[in-house]
This record gives C-alpha cells, sequence and structure tokens, in this order.
C-alpha cells in the first residue's frame, strides 16, 4: 500500500524539500499551502521524477479548510499516513511593538495550524491502523534571540502540543514528534532588505555552528524522512533538535535575527 504524506507549507523551502523526499520514499504526496501556484510547482516537481502528488490551497488557521483538505485527501488518495506539519511565518518586533493582530496570526498559522491538522487527520490515520505525525518546531523553543517574541513563543508551544498529541494518539498508533532545527537556507532566512544584511545572517549562522554548518532544506527533509520511518518507531513525544550544533555552545554568540 502506498503511503500518503501531507504537507503544509509545501510551496517551497523545507516543505518543498520535505515532500520531495517522502516521494522519493515512495509516498503520494498532498502539496498544501495558501501560496497556491508555488503549490503546483512542487506538486509538479514530484510527478516529474515519478510520484504522486495533489496541490491545494490550504489557510491552516481556517478549521473549514482543513477539513476539506483532508477529505480531498481521501477523495484522492484514500486515506493519510503521514503528516508534517510544516506551514509557518516568521514576525520580527520588539515585544512592545508587537500588535496583537500580528501575534495572533503567527500563532495562528504555526499552533493552531498545526493543532487542526492534527485534530482532522488523525482520526483518518487510525483507520489506516496509525500513523506518524511530524511538528517543524525550532530551536527557539528553548533558547531564542531579540525580537521573536511571537515566533519564539508558536514554536515552544508546538512543543507543548506535540508531547500532549503523543499522549492522547498513541493509543491509535499515532507517533506524534517535533523537529526543532535552527537557521535553514531558506526564502524565510533570506527575507531580509538588503544582500548584505542576507551574507553576514548566513556568515554568522555558519560561526554559530562547531561543524560551520548552515542547515539546507534537504537536511530537514532527510531527518523527517528517518522520523517518519519504522527506524524511528521507538519517538513519539520527543523534541529534537537539528541545529548543527549550534545549541551545544554556552558562548554568547551575536546571531542577527
Amino acid at each position: 500500500m502506498t503511503k500518503v504524506a501531507v504537507v503544509t507549507g509545501a510551496a517551497r523551502g523545507i516543505g518543498r524539500a520535505v515532500a520531495l523526499r517522502l516521494a522519493r520514499g515512495g509516498c503520494a504526496i498532498v502539496a498544501c499551502d495558501i501560496r497556491t501556484e508555488e503549490g503546483r510547482e512542487t506538486a509538479e516537481l514530484v510527478r516529474q521524477q515519478g510520484g504522486q502528488a495533489i496541490a491545494l490551497s490550504v489557510d491552516v488557521r481556517d478549521e473549514e479548510q482543513v477539513k476539506a483538505m483532508v477529505a480531498q485527501a481521501l477523495r484522492e488518495f484514500g486515506g493519510i499516513d503521514i503528516l508534517v506539519n510544516n506551514a509557518g511565518i516568521l514576525l520580527r518586533a520588539p515585544l512592545t511593538e508587537t500588535s496583537a493582530d500580528d501575534f495572533d496570526l503567527v500563532i495562528g498559522v504555526n499552533l493552531k495550524g498545526a493543532f487542526l491538522c492534527m485534530k482532522h487527520v488523525a482520526p483518518v490515520m487510525r483507520e489506516r491502523g496509525g500513523g506518524v505525525i511530524v511538528n517543524i518546531a525550532s530551536i527557539h523553543a528553548f533558547a531564542t534571540l531579540p525580537h521573536l517574541a511571537a515566533y519564539a513563543a508558536s514554536k515552544a508551544g508546538l512543543v507543548g502540543l506535540t508531547k500532549a498529541a503523543a499522549l492522547d494518539l498513541g493509543a491509535w498508533n499515532i507517533r506524534v514528534v517535533a523537529l526543532c532545527p535552527s537557521a535553514v537556507d531558506t526564502p524565510m532566512l533570506r527575507e531580509k532588505p538588503r544582500t548584505e544584511e542576507i551574507s553576514a545572517t548566513i556568515i554568522r549562522w555558519k560561526k554559530a555552528s562547531p561543524i560551520g554548518l548552515l542547515l539546507q532544506p534537504e537536511d530537514v527533509a532527510n531527518a523527517v524522512a528517518w522520523l517518519v520511518s519504522e527506524e524511528a518507531r521507538g519517538l513519539t513525544g520527543i523534541a529534537l533538535p537539528l541545529d548543527a550544533g549550534v545549541s551545544a555552545d554556552l558562548q554568547v554568540r551575536k546571531i542577527p535575527v
């Protein structure tokens, strides 16, 4: 039986890399993103490498859209075995200058969206005899930087949600894990006004790593592929850092936001 993987935030960056990697492992892909055209490009890339994929326009904050996504996945592929909650946004602003609406937006996408997807995908996984959910959190769940209050709160909440979901869903043979990357070379990291700021950020993240590595989307995708495999069957309710050693260093490092 072909496994079916739902990947949110699949239009670019980590989400696209995860979709392509899981497809190479034999999964049919449901590529979900609010960026409709780029999501379709991801699905087409999957098909070009010989896989099966559909692209769906989904705002994960909207419960009706999430329910419709699950229903469409069932119509197309008959079930869901893997869910990767990757949809996320980043807000850079001092805490005192973060509006309530902006805070709600970040929490809505990064945390509420994962909750809604788990809520509606888990019963479908139960019908298949179980499944695996990977929530893409962040090392900012544990230690963060200035001007990331909303983002850090959302990722810390996602780690807590992962642990609670693992307890609630374990009886259905559903594993739930959080993967917590450090900086990854994605469009989100490069969304800065000046090229020199982007270069400085990349250099300083590499310096913060004892192996001098800035993670690539494929590094995260490979970790996801392992986490959803039988080789990782003993892992649930954990938050796994994927940070090129950044969190092992107790020195204070000036890494720009």
